[in-house]
């Protein structure tokens, strides 16, 4: 009996210690793995379908909708954020040396307007400005600077995201056998997670850079300036309940119409209603579906606090961990319940 408890506790002394092991080994890969764990849910049901057409072969399939996946998402991506970085140090390094007149820039524009409404109020919006673009080159700039190490995390990702749609439900099956929760409680977790993943990434995020890049060229096309840095940033206003893209399209038809582009002005003001203001009418129960509606306010905080967190891939890992959250606590919302059943039951 004594040995039997000795042989328990070195095994779970050496489990433990080769769990500690493993974490740090997969710790500078958490982020690629969580990326293409998330491309995989959100693009699973695409994959299913390819897997289908091409009669169980998994492996092609796999490695199709891989490609799928690279062609759509990775390759405009690449080149919105290659863009981003390389506008953000234009207009930084002229903002530094004061090369551009109130009527060449937002800032000035700003500026101008609340000083003339509001004399009283100091503001000089082409420092904050100079201190944004400087974070987002910072943050943004390392993840489209083609180093070495940028390419081995992006071929690691893709290799990853290859075998979770291959073998991804093994996986998941292996991680319920060992959970010492109930098989029942591991399968609504993972059924909850798969369902906020879903309705995050496939919904309020893709409408959000939909509209984001509805906006850059909304900008592009009537002249206004560093438009893929401001229709980013749309992206991410988009985001916000309430104000929306807005928050960029309005300050732009403001500074074409004090620059004398009225026709553009007006041009920019019907696309930003018409094909920006639009598009979550239409594309939100498309892409949403039943899926669960989780509010764009804590969206925003968990895009913002994760680019904070984990770099310019925060923009996925912090509603990835968003949706995490929500969906453990509708299963503590339903454990409840049931608690409270039992207990109410004569």
């Amino acid at each position: 009996m004594h040995r039997t408890y000795i042989q328990s506790i070195f095994f779970f002394a050496l489990l433990i210690g080769v769990l500690v092991l493993a974490f740090f080994i997969f710790l500078p890969y958490f982020t690629t793995l969580s990326v293409a764990a998330t491309f995989a849910v959100v693009t699973y049901p695409l994959h299913k379908r390819i897997t289908r057409l091409l009669r169980n072969r998994e492996s092609i399939a796999a490695l199709l909708t891989v490609c799928i996946t690279a062609l759509i998402v990775l390759a405009p991506l690449t080149f919105i954020g290659t863009q981003v970085v390389r506008e953000s140090q234009n207009l930084y390094q002229r903002i530094v040396e004061n090369q551009e007149s109130l009527t060449e820039s937002f800032t000035g524009f700003i500026e101008a307007a609340i000083e003339r409404f509001a004399p009283q109020v100091s503001l000089d919006l082409n420092r904050y400005v100079g201190q944004g673009l400087s974070w987002i080159v910072g943050k943004i700039g390392p993840l489209f600077a083609g180093t070495a190490q940028t390419f081995l995390h992006l071929f690691l990702g893709i290799i990853a995201y290859f075998y979770f749609l291959k073998d991804g439900r093994r996986f998941l099956g292996t991680l319920v056998t060992l959970s010492p929760l109930s098989d029942g409680d591991d399968v609504k977790i993972l059924s909850r997670l798969e369902m906020a993943i879903n309705s995050i990434m496939r919904g309020t995020l893709t409408i959000a850079l939909i509209q984001g890049v509805l906006t850059g060229v909304g900008l592009t096309i009537f002249g206004v300036p560093s438009p893929t840095l401001w229709g980013s940033l749309a992206a991410v206003g988009a985001l916000i309940p309430g104000v929306g893209t807005a928050i960029i399209v309005t300050p732009a038809v403001l500074f074409l119409f004090i620059t004398g582009k009225t026709v553009a002005a007006i041009g920019l003001l019907i696309w930003g209603i018409v094909a920006v203001g639009l598009i979550d009418n239409f594309l939100g129960p498309v892409l949403v579906g039943r899926g669960v509606r989780i509010h764009p306010f804590f969206i925003l905080f968990a895009v913002i606090g994760g680019i904070g967190l984990f770099g310019p891939l925060g923009f996925l890992l912090g509603p990835l961990v968003l949706s995490l959250l929500y969906a453990l606590l509708d299963i503590y919302r339903l454990l409840m319940i049931d608690k409270q059943s039992v207990g109410a039951a004569p």
